[in-house]
């Protein structure tokens, strides 16, 4: 009888996929393979958990390593039991709600948590954790935080042991040499992953074991027992910490008493233990936080110094500054001292530690202290805010004597000064100033703190302008008087350096004075006296009144009223401006009256500046005389305007402007006026940039005395004074939109009357107009109107077709202007006008010029390109375009194509695929012609479609005399600069290429 062989065929698909791994991994897979059932039994199985995928995926990962790696037996052995042990968690057999069922497993997962195996410990404890998640009976919690429990008390007596031994560096190998040594560390390694998940009952049980280990010294243990403590104080309830918090603060506090005797970053650790410690305490409402924060300032702030951990501790001395000092607790009466406040008050005393702690690290610091020291001071300077001079006097003086020990031109004293800046804005100059003056040794005339100059100039705010006429003035007068005294040339140019620099503190002390409507008259007084004898003052007032004016407006307008212009606005140069409570709008009313009730004599003053101005017309008065005019009584600014043109004779002494006159009598004129011709050219331009200035706040009668103005200046010259016309005329549109609205067909007439301009600055400032008209006329959709839009509309395309490069981009910019105009407005008809202005567009399409249809093309082409969705609104817009490529002349046609590259580039592909077949039969018959770049063109038409659109949907709409070109293309694709696209061709459309 012969005898069977045995049988060899791996049955399992999986063995067969996986014969050369280990066996002791096979019942792994076996466990995974799609035919594997659950074990029958009184196991039911569980439903199913989020971490089953991940445990799974860990475990296949752990036996490809085994594959790759060619790991000993041992270790693919602990795999196979690790994996096997998890994959009865994850696949459902056992029971997570009965103990019994897990023990064994769970058993394993402690044992290998410990393992003296690097990788064999993390995944271990990974899947420790996840376990542990998945557990939902407070039976299976209880008895598995009993396990670890137990685990963690066989090793506390090693433990303990380890915490009172101190190391040394040199000895630590030798400490951990030990392996039940090692076997702690692993221990509480462990124990850190099950804290969030062991049962309260156990918790309250570990933590009072685990704050035993802390010791004021550093041990081997250190690092571990904080990271413990850590996960009790983020995971644990009141219930478990709450018995502990003092012994944890204690221990804490004890290890932090030694300072650099432990190592610096457990010494950061330990801070930010008891700041999260002292946050829990402060939401509770426990009192005793009040005590611990001292320990918690002194220690993070005495970690300043040290470059190494300066950072952290700065942060977590800014949050402590934030969150637990209040200065509104602190109440000091002018007669009590700082130390008898400090004794009434927890938080007076709280601050005065802190700031003698910050105050000694500053004494400390040999230079300049690093940028994290000095950035919690500045934080203190904000939070504490005018109590700062009585708390933080002595710091302010240290900072000082750091300003003049290192000189403050030094590019790194930024940090030094910012922090100096801080200290003005919490105390104000005022204070700043009394306890640093600025002065003058009338003897050898050196100067004392003049470095606070440009420091008050970037942080003054919320000051006084009393203060600036009463005591800083004075001050710069008397250093311009010493300046004049010395005999040295150069000290006397510093000194008159210095006196300008206190002068030029105006603007500064305009950022929201708290006294603008009781001084502001005493201070137009002496800015018009500063405005006709210091030249060198023009500019700080101009800017100082901008400041004034635009603050108090943006109070006025806001939330009622948003539409503040900003032309003339003035950026504040302090960020801490945002921190200063704004005026009321009631305050800044009356604010507003006091600056109206001056601005008629300030008004005449930078006026008669502006015109007189010999070297360029300075655009901080320009600006400022616009502030002014736009909060003045418009019939005070048209007086102001209306003397003006009598002055240089534009107006009759009835008030008529005087007629044209040929050059012939203007010589004549000239005669008897000694008023050259180029003379009158040149007031006209300076009265008409001055009246655009006047626009902002005008009434009726100033707007139609400026338009008349207009007018004049069009009808007097061919060019000259146009630019400014067209602007200012811009600019009544803008600001004044009744006044389109009563006289559009006026305007247009004599807009259109014009010839188009030759400078591209004047055909900016025309278009403009024409923006504003042309939208107005699409909304309201009368004939005339209509009429009167495309007459323009039809300028702004000739335009696209100048052959300067800077006139096209204008009236590119025009015609998106008009079209976001439409789009954005709030008109009920913008909609409906927005379609106006595309039909207006296509009209131009079937013209007979092919300059003008070429331009249209042009003109779609920018509006497509800036809102693709047209194509869709206007069904018949794509159809319309692609049918001039049946036109002969090369102008429209290459307009087309450049259409058509826009088209299917801002399209999006499933909108593009409604118009391939159009495009494709519109551009091919053009990929013949190979001058003017035709050729290329419809090449990169099709790759774009390719790309977006896939090959296959290209190809079907390829008439079959073309497919060679088509061919072409696809090479041109393949070899592309563009490597990954290339790639892509080359793996998906290779089989075309034979």
């Amino acid at each position: 009888m012969k005898h069977r062989k045995p049988e060899t065929r791996i049955r399992n698909p999986i063995e067969k996929r996986h014969r050369n791994l280990p066996t002791a991994t096979l019942p792994i897979l076996r466990l995974y393979s799609p035919t594997a059932q659950p074990p029958l039994g009184n196991c039911r199985r569980t439903p199913f958990h989020p971490y089953s995928r991940i445990t799974t995926l860990n475990s296949l990962i752990l036996l490809r390593r085994c594959n790759q790696q060619s790991l000993r037996l041992e270790n693919s052995r602990f795999h196979g039991s690790c994996g096997v042990t998890f994959a009865r968690f994850d696949r459902g057999f056992c029971d997570l709600e009965e103990w019994d069922s897990v023990k064994a497993g769970f058993e394993s997962l402690i044992k290998f948590s410990i393992d003296k195996r690097p990788k064999v410990r993390r995944s271990a404890q990974e899947c420790l954790e996840k376990v542990f998640k998945s557990f939902r009976s407070s039976t299976v919690v209880k008895e598995a935080s009993k396990l670890v429990f137990s685990l963690f008390k066989n090793y506390m007596p090693v433990a303990l042991t380890l915490s009172e031994s101190r190391i040394f560096d040199e000895s630590k190998e030798e400490t951990l040499s030990k392996l039940e040594h090692l076997d702690v560390i692993h221990m509480l390694n462990l124990l850190k992953v099950t804290v969030p998940y062991i049962s309260v009952k156990i918790s309250s049980k570990v933590l009072p074991e685990l704050v035993k280990l802390l010791r004021s010294e550093f041990s081997v243990l250190t690092r571990q027992v904080f990271q413990n403590i850590e996960a009790f104080l983020v995971s644990s309830s009141d219930e478990v910490i709450g018995p502990q918090e003092e012994n944890i603060i204690d221990s804490l506090s004890g290890y932090l008493s030694l300072g650099q005797k432990n190592p610096v970053d457990t010494v950061l650790y330990a801070t930010t233990l008891l700041r999260i410690t002292l946050d829990k305490l402060r939401a509770r409402g426990s009192s005793s936080w009040m005590s611990i924060r001292h320990k918690v300032c002194g220690s993070a702030a005495g970690l300043l110094a040290d470059e190494a951990t300066a950072s952290q501790a700065s942060d977590i001395m800014k949050e402590l500054i934030n969150l637990y000092i209040d200065p509104k607790e602190i109440v000091i009466n002018e007669s009590q001292s700082l130390d008898d406040a400090s004794q009434e008050s927890e938080e007076a005393n709280m601050v005065k530690s802190t700031c003698a702690v910050l105050e000694n690290i500053l004494n400390s610091c040999v230079g300049i202290p690093n940028e994290h020291l000095l950035g919690v001071i500045s934080v203190l300077f904000n939070k504490l805010g005018d109590i700062s001079h009585l708390f933080m006097k002595n710091i302010i003086l240290k900072l000082a004597d750091l300003m003049d020990d290192i000189g403050h031109d030094k590019p790194d004293t930024n940090h030094l000064r910012n922090c100096m800046g801080s200290a003005v804005v919490a105390i104000g100059p005022e204070k700043m100033l009394m306890l640093l003056p600025i002065s003058i040794n009338p003897e050898n005339f050196t100067c004392s703190n003049i470095w606070l100059v440009p420091i008050l100039k970037d942080h003054v705010v919320g000051a006084s302008l009393g203060y600036y006429m009463e005591h800083i003035v004075p001050l710069a007068k008397s250093f311009k008087q010493a300046g004049r005294k010395v005999k040295k040339s150069v000290i006397g140019q510093d000194l008159q350096a210095h006196a300008h620099g206190l002068w030029g503190l105006l603007p500064a002390f305009c950022r929201y004075p708290v006294d603008t409507q009781n001084k502001f008259g005493t201070l137009t007084e002496l800015m018009i006296t500063s405005l006709k004898k210091y030249s060198f003052m023009h500019q700080n007032i101009a800017v100082a009144l901008q400041v004034l004016v635009n603050q108090n407006r943006s109070v006025m307008y806001s939330k009622s009223d948003g539409s503040v212009s900003n032309g003339n606005t003035v950026k504040d140069s302090v960020s801490e401006c945002q921190n200063v409570a704004p005026y009321s709008k009631k305050t800044a009313t009356k604010n507003i009256k006091a600056l109206a009730s001056c601005s008629s004599e300030l008004l005449h003053a930078l006026v008669d500046i502006f015109i007189d101005s010999q070297s360029g017309k300075p655009s901080y008065i320009k600006d400022a005389i616009a502030c002014l005019a736009s909060i003045s009584n418009s019939s005070v600014t048209q007086k102001v305007f209306m003397s003006l043109l009598e002055r240089f004779q534009f107006v009759t002494g009835e008030g008529e402007f005087q007629q044209p006159k040929n050059y012939g009598d203007e010589l004549v004129e000239e005669e008897v006026h000694s008023l050259n011709v180029q003379g009158k050219d040149v007031h006209r331009c300076v009265m008409m940039e001055l009246a655009s200035s006047l626009v902002v706040g005008a009434k009726a009668d100033l707007i139609d005395l400026i338009y008349n103005f207009v007018v004049f200046i069009f009808q007097a010259t061919d060019v000259t004074g146009h630019c400014e016309a067209y602007h200012t005329l811009s600019r009544i549109l803008q600001e004044h939109s009744w006044f389109c609205s009563s006289r559009f067909v006026e305007l247009t007439d004599l807009l259109l009357g014009q010839k188009s301009p030759a400078d591209v600055a004047t055909l900016k400032n025309r278009f403009a107009c024409f923006h504003i008209l042309i939208v107005h006329a699409l909304e309201m959709n009368s004939e005339e109107e209509n009429t009167k839009a495309f007459l323009m509309l039809n300028e702004i395309i000739l335009i696209l077709k100048d052959a300067r490069e800077e006139a096209r981009k204008v009236a590119y910019d025009t015609l998106l202007f008009i079209s976001s105009s439409l789009r954005n407005s709030s008109c009920t008809t913008s909609g409906e006008a927005y379609q106006r202005l595309i039909s207006m567009l296509t009209g131009y399409l079937s013209g007979s010029s092919p300059y003008i249809t070429s331009g249209a093309v042009s003109a779609l082409s920018v509006l497509v390109h800036n809102d693709a969705e047209i194509c869709l609104k206007v069904p018949d817009l794509v159809p319309s375009l692609l049918s001039l490529l049946q036109n002969k002349a090369l102008e429209v046609i290459k307009a087309v194509l450049g259409f058509t590259k826009v088209l299917v580039s801002c399209l999006k592909a499933k909108d593009l695929q409604n118009f391939l077949s159009d495009i494709i039969s519109g551009v091919l018959p053009w990929s013949s012609v190979s001058r003017n770049h035709i050729r290329s063109k419809v090449t990169v038409i099709l790759e774009i479609m390719i790309r977006k659109c896939g090959f296959s949907a290209v190809e079907s709409d390829i008439p079959e005399k073309h497919k060679s070109f088509f061919k072409t293309v696809l090479q041109v694709c393949f070899f592309s600069k563009n490597i990954a696209f290339s790639m892509w061709f080359y793996f998906s459309f290779s089989k075309h290429f034979d």
